[in-house]
């Protein structure tokens, strides 16, 4: 699968078995893993064993002193009910070479660094956009955060959220 998205050609090379950590930070877990090479860095789509799934990058050529961290920042991408979802959660650079994550944040800053407005971008790849009380009935403290809810398996839309909130606040 290769596609575009953004200033971003992801193109996928290949697929592995790794042991692995996840994103909910379970380790030595058997991994079926799949490359995509993007320039500067490899994105993975990652789907462990015991069911856990995430993005996350490596191989970081370093084209921000920031960039470094994206591959310490997973993207946990959960179930709910027939699709899934993952959090817009954005790393936001703190200082001279180091970031943060932010978990809740306003429309407006998530999306300043697309070219098109959020809903539309991940409109028009099947997601949809809200806050985890509007998509997934979530009742907690997280409510207000901002996620993706896209159909089962989907692979394209959780790699494109991660480019849009994990890397390119970062570049």
């Amino acid at each position: 699968m290769d596609f575009e998205f953004e200033d971003f050609v992801i193109r996928e090379v290949r697929h592995e078995n790794r042991k692995m950590q996840t994103s909910k930070k379970v380790n030595n877990i058997s991994t079926d893993v799949t490359i995509f090479k993007v320039k500067g860095f490899d994105l993975l789509y990652c789907r462990g064993e015991n069911g856990d799934v995430w993005v996350v990058a490596e191989k970081i050529e370093f084209l921000s002193k920031h960039l470094h961290r994206a591959q310490r920042t997973r993207m946990s991408i959960e179930n709910y009910k027939e699709k899934q979802y993952c959090r817009l959660w954005q790393e936001v650079k703190k200082d001279e070479d180091w970031s943060r994550t932010k978990k809740s944040l306003p429309l407006s800053e998530l999306g300043k660094y697309s070219k098109n407005p959020l809903r539309q971008s991940f409109s028009e790849l099947g997601a949809k956009l809200g806050t985890l009380e509007e998509l997934v009935s979530e009742t907690n403290q997280n409510r207000k955060q901002y996620a993706l809810l896209f159909p089962a398996q989907e692979v394209k839309i959780p790699l494109c959220a991660y480019l849009l909130t994990r890397i390119s606040p970062l570049i």
